[in-house]
């Protein structure tokens, strides 16, 4: 399958590739090209590898960066003037189908108003859970329970009894 770029990307593309050329010396990337387009790097290889295989640019590889460099820019007369093929056409509508229906199904939601009662039972959920939670009464492990006369870790009060005797018994002296 022919994957020609347009007439329009194929001269925007050469153009930034000149321009980008005549400012530094040297080839651009093809993340120079995209910065000046205002487009991503990967467009801009998808475009560049199209006008390579048309044999408009040449793409120069080297194992740091990818340059482009202006072959034959009279090729760009060739290109097909019109970018939607009938595919892409047929995907495009089938997208645009897709999200239509997107919006009548959210908005169907809002208008039987469905969304509202969902909500208020969502809140009404939440509600009864902070109230159970500020009824819970947080434990310190570090106090003693004066319901029991049991310190909270399970540990019995006769060593705290003899110790209480002794201090007594200290304090009397």
């Amino acid at each position: 399958m022919d994957k020609a770029p347009d007439y329009a990307q194929g001269h925007l593309v050469v153009a930034a590739v000149r321009i980008l050329e005549h400012r530094h010396g040297k080839p651009p990337t093809m993340e120079e090209i995209g910065e000046l387009l205002a487009v991503s790097h990967e467009v801009v290889g998808a475009v560049a590898r199209a006008l390579r295989d048309h044999g408009i640019v040449k793409i120069l590889e080297t194992p740091f960066d990818t340059r482009v460099e202006v072959t034959d820019h009279a090729k760009l007369e060739e290109l097909p003037r019109e970018a939607r093929t009938a595919a892409m056409k047929g995907e495009v509508d089938a997208f645009l189908e897709r999200t239509r229906s997107k919006h009548e199904k959210v908005e169907d939601l809002f208008k039987s108003g469905k969304y509202q009662e969902e909500k208020k039972k969502k809140f009404a959920g939440l509600e009864e859970q902070l109230k159970d939670f500020h009824k819970k009464k947080v434990r310190d492990p570090f106090t003693r329970d004066e319901a029991s006369g049991e310190a909270e870790d399970g540990e019995s009060d006769e060593g705290a009894e003899e110790a209480t005797a002794e201090d007594k018994g200290a304090d009397k002296d």
